[in-house]
């Protein structure tokens, strides 16, 4: 009886020890998303020096009585950099502990301004209890037209990432989320 214990309440531990930490990645391209109209430069915003915040949610985000998002609100991840409006890209890399077996995450970039923020929904991506790989890209072709590839195992998002690199367009993102 005591083994039979002993083993149950060790699968218990390791299950809810793996449950909850999720490795993530995200790659965002901030010229891509300004050559193909995903944003818009202010008046000024080449030359400018302007703060880029890319923020990664654990719940559907909430906004300030000014309409911009609350940091201080289930951020699983932020990078924040000065860029000039149509140039640079972020790599966030964060791991993220959660009680739950699955993971949805909302990603946003948010040009900080001085009267009102600027707020661009990147993706909302989710790695369910039974997976535990999630990469999804997003490439804008010549043409101004989204291709989005979802892969759901780390060798099928090598095989798409290697045929992609040349075919789809300009990559806007990858995000890559892997069960630890």
């Amino acid at each position: 009886m005591r083994i039979l214990f002993v083993l149950f309440f060790t699968f218990f531990i390791n299950n809810l020890a793996h449950a909850g930490d999720f490795e993530l990645t995200v790659y965002f391209n901030l010229g891509v998303a300004e050559n193909h109209g995903v944003i818009s430069c202010r008046q000024g915003g080449e030359q400018l020096d302007t703060e880029y915040h890319l923020t990664v949610f654990k719940d559907e985000p909430r906004y300030t009585m000014l309409g911009n998002l609350d940091f201080d609100h289930n951020v699983a991840g932020d990078v924040e950099q000065r860029f000039h409006c149509d140039h640079g890209d972020f790599t966030l890399q964060e791991l993220i502990s959660t009680e739950e077996d699955a993971i949805n995450l909302f990603i946003y970039l948010e040009e900080i301004y001085f009267i009102k923020d600027d707020l661009y929904k990147i993706a909302n991506v989710r790695l369910t209890s039974g997976q535990d790989y999630f990469m999804q890209e997003k490439y804008i072709n010549k043409s101004d037209e989204p291709i989005v590839k979802t892969s759901h195992t780390e060798q099928d998002a090598i095989s798409k990432t290697v045929a992609s690199m040349t075919d789809e367009g300009d990559l806007l993102y990858r995000v890559e989320i892997k069960r630890k």
